[in-house]
């Protein structure tokens, strides 16, 4: 579904992307997956929609690559949301290489950060080791 939804956005202008993709999952019975990172721009972030699955690295990727979206605007699509649909924050790499669902010492203060970005508390659907 991801990839036949290339047209979304114009001019590599973040402030003109559609993000109604990530409204739409508003109500999923699985929840919602939130992907963050940082690509050296500043922080971003996408929604995929919950499964019974793990999410491919293709996946994140597009994310990443067509409808990459600001933590202060994502903030405010959260807002939409009710707290029990967002299953789980993950921080990945750009571009992602493997997906690590966990905090470790390593992202925990890149966990923190994004969290209280989003007005999320920590730890929110992360296992913490």
């Amino acid at each position: 579904m991801l990839l036949s939804i290339t047209s979304l956005y114009s001019c590599g202008n973040k402030a003109n992307y559609d993000y109604s993709i990530y409204y739409s999952y508003k109500g999923n019975l699985k929840g919602i997956e939130v992907y963050c990172w940082d690509d050296n721009n500043g922080w971003n972030s996408g929604i995929l929609a919950g499964t019974n699955r793990v999410k491919t690295i293709d996946e994140v990727k597009w994310l990443q690559d067509n409808l990459p979206c600001p933590l202060n605007r994502m903030k405010e699509i959260l807002n939409e949301y009710k707290t029990e649909e967002i299953g789980l924050i993950c921080i990945v790499d750009v571009p992602p290489s493997a997906l690590n669902y966990g905090v470790t010492e390593d992202n925990r203060d890149d966990y923190i950060y994004v969290c209280g970005q989003l007005g999320i508390s920590f730890p929110y659907g992360q296992v913490v080791s």
